[in-house]
């Protein structure tokens, strides 16, 4: 693979992996249990069950957003480093 498109496959991937934390941990595991709370708490229908889990997905939210950032660098570290084929 030459030196640019392994360059290029590099950051593709970099950029999906930001862009895939960022949506799950940040919106699917963070925003959106936050929105259920607050419209739960407002509408009267809070119960310990709906709180319980939306706190948990609240504080494993950065995690798993991490840890999907940290595996599409790993993979795109792989195309970083692989010698060139000329």
């Amino acid at each position: 693979m030459k030196k640019n498109a392994k360059k290029a496959v590099a950051t593709l991937i970099s950029i999906l992996g930001s862009a895939l934390g960022i949506y799950i941990g940040g919106y699917w595991l963070f925003v959106i249990p936050v929105y259920t709370l607050v419209t739960a708490f407002t509408g009267g229908t809070l119960t310990a069950g709906i709180l319980l889990i939306n706190i948990i997905k609240i504080f494993v939210a950065s995690t798993i957003g991490g840890a999907i950032w940290c595996l599409c660098d790993i993979i795109a570290g792989y195309f970083r480093e692989l010698p060139d084929d000329d």
